[in-house]
């Protein structure tokens, strides 16, 4: 999980809600031109990445298969005790993947040997664990973390994901809520390790090619950083965009303050 920055209230949203204040999500979905149009601004805000684990919001070209995107609501629309409408509150719509649990999604299994795919067969993450539970108060949300220092730390050897307790408390960011995002997300799943072990592994072969041709590791380093960890020409950032910072270190740290990054 990373910093999220969100736009201003899409226009076609904000008509919509002052004009039907008391209808719920489905209704403003049924217009799949205005459903779009919330769509895309949710994916330009998030660079492209699920807004939990971070994998790439994939379209998918053909019509058999799946958008690997869903809209979720980081406060569960469900929610009446109040009376106010969670449904159509732009602050509460993050784009988030199908979690492992769409069996038609694009890139449900890999077509390379030994390789992950999308499809968990039960093994699930981000809004799928979290159905319509209300943990406001027990996760972190991506809209309010800061976009540095990195509070999670990754590993190349196997993909997994903990946090960064001197980071957290530098941040002013609870360890507890910390644990319980990975945990309650399931953000530490297998699936997820693979997926993300596989990137790693991509830049660690990267990484010692530049160091075979002549680079010092700082240098490979700080190279690798200033190519990956940017947004590319449609405005997205790289798949697992915190566990490629973490592995670089205080290259990417360095590379971040040199594009003023914020999320």
């Amino acid at each position: 999980m990373k910093k999220v920055l969100k736009c201003a209230e899409p226009t076609v949203l904000l008509t919509y809600r002052q004009n039907n204040p008391t209808n719920i999500w489905r209704q403003f979905r049924r217009n799949k031109a205005r459903y779009d149009e919330v769509k895309g601004d949710l994916i330009r805000d998030q660079g492209g990445l699920c807004a939990y684990c971070e994998i790439d919001l994939k379209q998918a070209p053909q019509a058999s298969d799946k958008d690997d995107f869903r809209v979720e609501h980081f406060h569960p629309k469900s929610d009446q005790t109040t009376g106010y409408n969670w449904h159509l509150d732009w602050n509460n719509l993050l784009g988030c993947c199908h979690g492992g649990s769409e069996r038609n999604v694009i890139d449900a299994a890999s077509s390379a040997p030994n390789r992950a795919g999308r499809f968990g067969c039960g093994d699930h993450s981000c809004d799928v664990p979290k159905g319509n539970n209300n943990w406001d108060h027990i996760i972190l949300n991506p809209l309010t973390l800061p976009a540095s220092p990195l509070i999670f730390v990754f590993q190349r050897s196997n993909g997994s994901v903990s946090i960064h307790p001197q980071n957290c408390l530098e941040a002013g960011v609870s360890q507890q809520q910390a644990l319980q995002t990975i945990d309650n997300l399931r953000l530490d799943s297998p699936r997820l390790q693979r997926l993300r072990g596989e990137v790693l592994d991509q830049i660690n072969q990267n990484l010692q090619s530049k160091i075979q041709n002549g680079m010092t590791p700082d240098e490979a380093r700080r190279d690798i950083a200033r190519r990956m960890l940017r947004k590319n020409s449609v405005g997205r950032w790289p798949a697992f965009f915190s566990a490629i910072r973490s592995y670089l270190g205080q290259a990417a740290e360095d590379h971040l303050g040199t594009i003023d990054y914020r999320g």
